[in-house]
């Protein structure tokens, strides 16, 4: 006795079975792919913004340290909060670099001649930003 299979009995061959499986994973690996370069993204976006924060309290500390100073004295720059987890901030004053992290130690300039400073905020993922402000002397 011979059995009669009809076309509509014939299932899925393993070439189309791979085939789904493997369209299926490429699939799910671009989802995921694209997620964790949201994720970073944000992360990044939000390490920016805090280090503009930083660096703009920052300035802001040290215009406001030097409104006390005498010509030839000193001022000290204290940051007026704690800095974010990862970040770091440096002062340099022509070329010397004052004390890195939340106390800086400046020298007052002459009255008419106002000083360049140049600050300098890392950031947890390296990025730095950084920006110059003169300071006079009052």
């Amino acid at each position: 006795m011979t059995t009669n299979r009809s076309r509509q009995d014939v299932g899925e061959t393993l070439i189309e079975v791979l085939f789904t499986i493997v369209i299926v994973g490429l699939s799910f690996s671009a989802l995921f792919a694209s997620l964790a370069t949201a994720g970073n993204a944000g992360i990044a976006q939000r390490n920016s913004v805090q280090a503009d924060v930083v660096i703009r309290n920052y300035a802001e500390a040290t215009k406001a340290a030097a409104q006390t100073c005498v010509p030839g004295g000193t001022y000290t720059v204290v940051y007026p909060t704690l800095l974010p987890t990862g970040f770091a901030t440096t002062m340099s004053v022509v070329g010397t670099i004052g004390s890195g992290g939340v106390v800086a130690v400046g020298t007052c300039p002459p009255v008419a001649t106002p000083q360049l400073l140049t600050l300098k905020v890392t950031g947890p993922l390296g990025l730095l930003s950084t920006m110059q402000i003169k300071v006079n002397t009052p």
